[in-house]
């Protein structure tokens, strides 16, 4: 099954986890990154309000297709209760290419239902696994139980 990972990250937390799914799913890796700056304080700042408010993200250019790929398992941070403007901005032009699809997210507080659901509507069908990780976690390196249990579902 050729699978793709799409993912955002800020901090690095959420590359962390679509590294350790690539290399356990034998995965392509697909890193959306803006034209915004998100870095700092002003950064983080400026992310929470435009998630909040459901702004688009200017995205530099994808390699891969969501539509060459069996499965694409797609993450994102949670800002703002809700999916990361960059993630929104890419599923609402993919989102009608995917065959199957998978999505996780990491959080440093809460918000990862919400956003799961928002994620799951804009998809338009239900998914073939999720996951949520805490970033505390990711960081000490506990989740391998949580990551094995989702590439099994995604299997």
């Amino acid at each position: 099954m050729k699978t793709l990972i799409v993912f955002y990250s800020r901090t690095g937390c959420t590359r962390r986890v679509a590294e350790a799914l690539a290399a356990q799913l034998g995965a392509d890796l697909e890193e959306l990154r803006e034209t915004a700056d998100r870095s700092g304080v002003k950064g983080y700042l400026l992310a929470g309000r435009d998630a909040m408010q459901k702004r688009p993200a200017d995205l530099l250019p994808v390699t891969q297709q969501a539509a060459d790929y069996d499965l694409v398992i797609v993450g994102t941070p949670v800002w703002a209760f809700t999916m990361c403007p960059a993630v929104r901005t890419w599923l609402l032009r993919e989102a009608t290419q995917m065959r199957r699809a998978a999505f996780f997210c990491t959080q440093g507080g809460s918000g990862a239902e919400r956003a799961m659901r928002e994620m799951e509507k804009l998809l338009g069908r239900p998914l073939v696994a999720r996951l949520t990780l805490r970033d505390k976690d990711i960081r000490a390196g506990a989740c391998d139980a949580a990551l094995s249990q989702f590439t099994a579902e995604c299997r």
